[in-house]
C-alpha cells in the first residue's frame, strides 16, 4: 500500500512457502498469497511474470470453490487488469465480463463489487478508445455505485471522473465538465493534495 513494491514481493514470496507448508499447494489461501506476489510484480511492470502466477491462482481458486465465486472474480479482475496493461483488450474485455456475470450471480444482481467489474469493463474500452461504449458502462457502474455506496465513495468519484474523460473525447465539453467536476469535488474531500 505504501509503494514498495520490491519489498512487498520478497516479504510475499517469504510467505509463499510457509502458506504452501500449511495449507498446501491446490489450497485457496496459497492461491491467494500467490495473487499478492502477482500484484507486486504487476506494479513492477513485470507482466509475464505476474501472468503466469495469477493464472495459476485462478486455477487453485476455480478448483476450490467452482466457476462462480467471488475468489474467482476477483483472480479475474488481476488478470483484466494485466491485460489492460498489456494492450490485450480482447483479453481483458472477457475477464471483466465474466467477473461481472459472477458477481451479479452471486450477489443477486445488485452490489458495489459489480459496479467495479462494469467500471473495469469500461476501462478497457476506454483503452481502446471505444468512447461510447466506455460511456454506457461508466453509466451503468455508476448507476450500480449509487445504489450500493455512499455518495461520496471513492468509487463514485473515479467512475463520474472516466465518464467525464469518455465524454471529453467525444466532444461533450460541457457534460464532461460536469461528469469531472463531481468527481473532483468527491475527490477533494477525501484526499490530501
Amino acid at each position: 500500500d505504501l509503494g514498495h513494491y520490491a519489498e512487498a514481493e520478497r516479504f510475499h514470496r517469504q510467505a509463499l512457502p510457509i502458506t504452501q507448508a500449511y495449507y498446501g499447494a491446490d489450497h485457496y489461501r496459497t492461491a491467494s498469497n500467490i495473487t499478492m506476489v502477482a500484484r507486486a510484480l504487476v506494479f513492477q511492470k513485470r507482466l509475464e511474470e505476474a501472468v503466469a502466477l495469477l493464472q495459476q491462482a485462478l486455477a487453485i481458486q476455480q478448483s476450490v470453490f467452482g466457476k462462480s465465486h467471488p475468489r474467482v472474480a476477483s483472480a479475474l479482475n488481476e488478470l483484466g487488469n494485466v491485460a489492460v496493461a498489456r494492450r490485450q483488450f480482447d483479453e481483458a474485455k472477457i475477464a471483466f465480463r465474466r467477473m461481472a456475470e459472477i458477481y451479479r450471480d452471486v450477489y443477486a444482481g445488485k452490489h458495489y463489487l459489480i459496479g467495479t467489474a462494469v467500471s473495469n469493463l469500461g476501462s478497457a474500452y476506454m483503452a481502446e478508445k471505444n468512447w461510447v461504449q466506455a460511456e454506457g458502462l461508466f453509466r451503468e457502474a455508476l448507476a450500480m455505485f449509487e445504489q450500493t455506496l455512499a455518495p461520496d465513495h471513492l468509487n463514485i468519484a473515479i467512475a463520474r471522473i472516466k465518464l467525464g474523460r469518455t465524454l471529453l473525447r467525444q466532444k461533450r465539453y460541457g457534460e464532461a465538465e460536469m461528469a469531472t467536476g463531481a468527481g473532483y469535488r468527491i475527490l477533494t474531500r477525501q484526499t490530501s493534495p
